[in-house]
Parts: C-alpha cells; structure tokens; sequence
C-alpha cells in the first residue's frame, strides 16, 4: 500500500466535480518536465479506482482522482470521531523507491464512497484511522504505520455533492 515518509507544508488545492470523473484533486503546480508522475491506483480496477499521482523523485503528491465506484454510501451525518486522531496540517510525501521505474502502480483493494452533507470519505483499507494529513479541505487518512487507508473532502457545496452523486449512479 502507499505509504508515508514525511510531511510538508501545505499547498495550494484545486478540487472539481464533474459527471464523468466525480473528483479530481490537484496539489500545487507543477512542471512534468522537470519530474514525471507516478500514479498510485487502488480498487477492484472494475466497478471502482481511485488514483494517487506522485512525484517520481520527490514523493509529492501531485493529485487525487476518483474515477469510478460502485459502493457509493449516502449518509445523513459523516461524523469522524477525532478523540483518537491526530491531526497534521500539510500535505503527505509518499514512499516511491521501489516504484520510481514503473508508472502505475496497481493495488486491488474494496472500496466505498460514503457521501454526507458536505464531506466524501473514500476508503480503501479496513484499518483504523490514526492521524490525518490536512490540506486545506482534502484530508489524507493513515492507519498506524503511516499506509493511507482513505481520502477526506471536506466543503462540498450542494450543487458539488449533486455532481458528485450523479456521478457515481
């Protein structure tokens, strides 16, 4: 699974709904000439995938794109219980060294989309959430070895979170 090393300071955050990718999250700017990208996959690769786009020599998370999922969960109230949870304002820098000569990296795992009022958890892992890496309103979840177990976004307005459902019928 992915795996974190280290964090750094926030960046800016770019987030849109659309009807044929129902969320597309960019992290900064960035040059593809200067530093490829690695994209991170994870689902049943069939009726769902998310991917994670990274630097291929610094580890930097570069996007967020949720392209598909069946297992999509409409919940009245998305309450996290933050007692227990850590909560570190940056964003994540991902273990790449065994992967910087591919370009995907592919990990099948169960996935389920829970949409609440203004916030989307994409899960990907059974493990319990630790600590969350906060960047604005896109939260990175980490079980207790620092693997990313979900994805949080936060903010979502009404018409977003009517694309977003639309999206994922």
């Amino acid at each position: 699974m992915l795996k974190v090393t280290e964090y750094k300071e926030s960046l800016t955050v770019n987030i849109e709904y659309d009807i044929y990718t129902p969320i597309d999250i960019e992290f900064g700017s960035r040059n593809i000439s200067k530093e490829p990208t690695i994209y991170w996959r994870t689902g049943d690769f069939r009726k769902s995938l998310i991917e994670v786009g990274i630097g291929k020599y610094t580890g930097n998370i570069r996007s967020i794109t949720l392209t598909l999922s069946e297992n999509v969960h409409k919940m009245e109230s998305l309450n996290l219980d933050m007692n227990n949870i850590t909560l570190i304002k940056g964003v994540p820098v991902f273990q790449i060294g065994e992967y910087n000569d591919q370009t995907y990296i592919d990990e099948n795992a169960e996935m389920n989309v829970y949409i609440g009022i203004d916030k989307v958890l994409i899960s990907f892992s059974k493990n319990d959430t630790v600590s969350i890496v906060q960047n604005g309103n896109v939260g990175v979840a980490l079980d207790k070895n620092k693997i990313v177990c979900g994805i949080i976004v936060s903010g979502m307005l009404e018409h977003e979170k009517k694309t977003l459902e639309d999206a994922l019928k």
